[in-house]
């Protein structure tokens, strides 16, 4: 396995030579430089998983280097640490994608569990940018990447629940990969020959959302010139993710609760019901 490799960036020696020594112990390969400037050449030069930072340092400071690395390597990890904290710099640092913010002076396991987590963070980053990227080009089989217990564990739920009929929820942050596991269990499913449609649920209003889910009839509302169908109905036989559930307004969720027990939906302006298989 890959030992993974570890940026440190502080203008202070003895606070970075102290870190160098924490993670080298625990197995990393560590590289340390004393400025932001050059903490950008090194990032340039390899490629590395992790880089914690110190926030105050002359011309290029901690936040640029923060920023730097998520624009150009976003699957990289940048832990933010400084001997300055303030609420402000804190949610400057989280919003502009950290993994975490350290003030000083820290806990030596505080900092050996974080930077273990972020680790594990950017494997399975890596892994389901692999995946997504195979899952494009190898269209019907299992094209799972990556031997982590997290990875082994997804693989296997996806494998006992593709061959059934039943709803599935599935939970992570966003960025994590929702979306490919959907497609991998309707492409392992007995529905892989039908459609598979998506819908971000929290990008739309009410009405709209309706709209989109359930279709209207001719003249249901002002400008419905005709039947349209929705993704509910366009979906007949296969999958939809129904991206974001937790954003869709509550009259909503009892509208799609009756459509999944009763397997009928009615298009706005409707009468009919009409026998939806998703």
């Amino acid at each position: 396995m890959e030992t993974p490799r570890i940026l440190v960036v502080d203008d202070e020696v003895i606070a970075r030579e102290n870190l160098e020594h924490i993670l080298k112990k625990e197995g990393y390969e560590v590289v340390s430089v004393d400025s932001g400037t050059r903490a950008l050449d090194e990032l340039e030069r390899k490629e590395f998983d992790l880089v914690l930072t110190d926030l105050r340092m002359q011309h290029v400071d901690g936040m640029q280097v923060l920023e730097r690395t998520k624009s150009t390597y976003p699957d990289v990890e940048v832990i933010v640490i400084t001997g300055y904290a303030t609420v402000c710099s804190a949610v400057e640092a989280m919003q502009k994608g950290a993994y975490h913010y350290l003030a000083k002076p820290y806990n030596i396991d505080e900092v050996r569990i974080l930077v273990k987590k972020a680790l594990e963070k950017r494997k399975l980053k890596k892994e389901i940018t692999e995946l997504r990227r195979l899952v494009e080009t190898q269209k019907g089989t299992f094209p799972l990447l990556g031997k982590s217990q997290k990875i082994m564990e997804l693989k296997k739920t996806i494998e006992q629940i593709a061959p059934t009929d039943c709803n599935v929820l599935i939970l992570g942050e966003t960025g994590t990969g929702k979306e490919l596991v959907a497609k991998l269990i309707h492409q392992l499913s007995p529905r892989a020959d039908k459609r598979f449609l998506a819908i971000n649920c929290g990008a739309f209003s009410e009405e709209l959302l309706s709209n989109e889910l359930f279709g209207h009839e001719k003249e249901a509302f002002t400008g419905a010139r005709g039947v349209k169908k929705g993704l509910l109905e366009a979906a007949q036989g296969g999958t939809i993710l129904l991206d974001e559930i937790g954003d869709m307004p509550l009259s909503m969720q009892v509208k799609l609760l009756r459509v999944i027990q009763e397997k009928k939906l009615i298009r706005v302006g409707g009468t009919v019901e009409i026998p939806v298989d998703i």
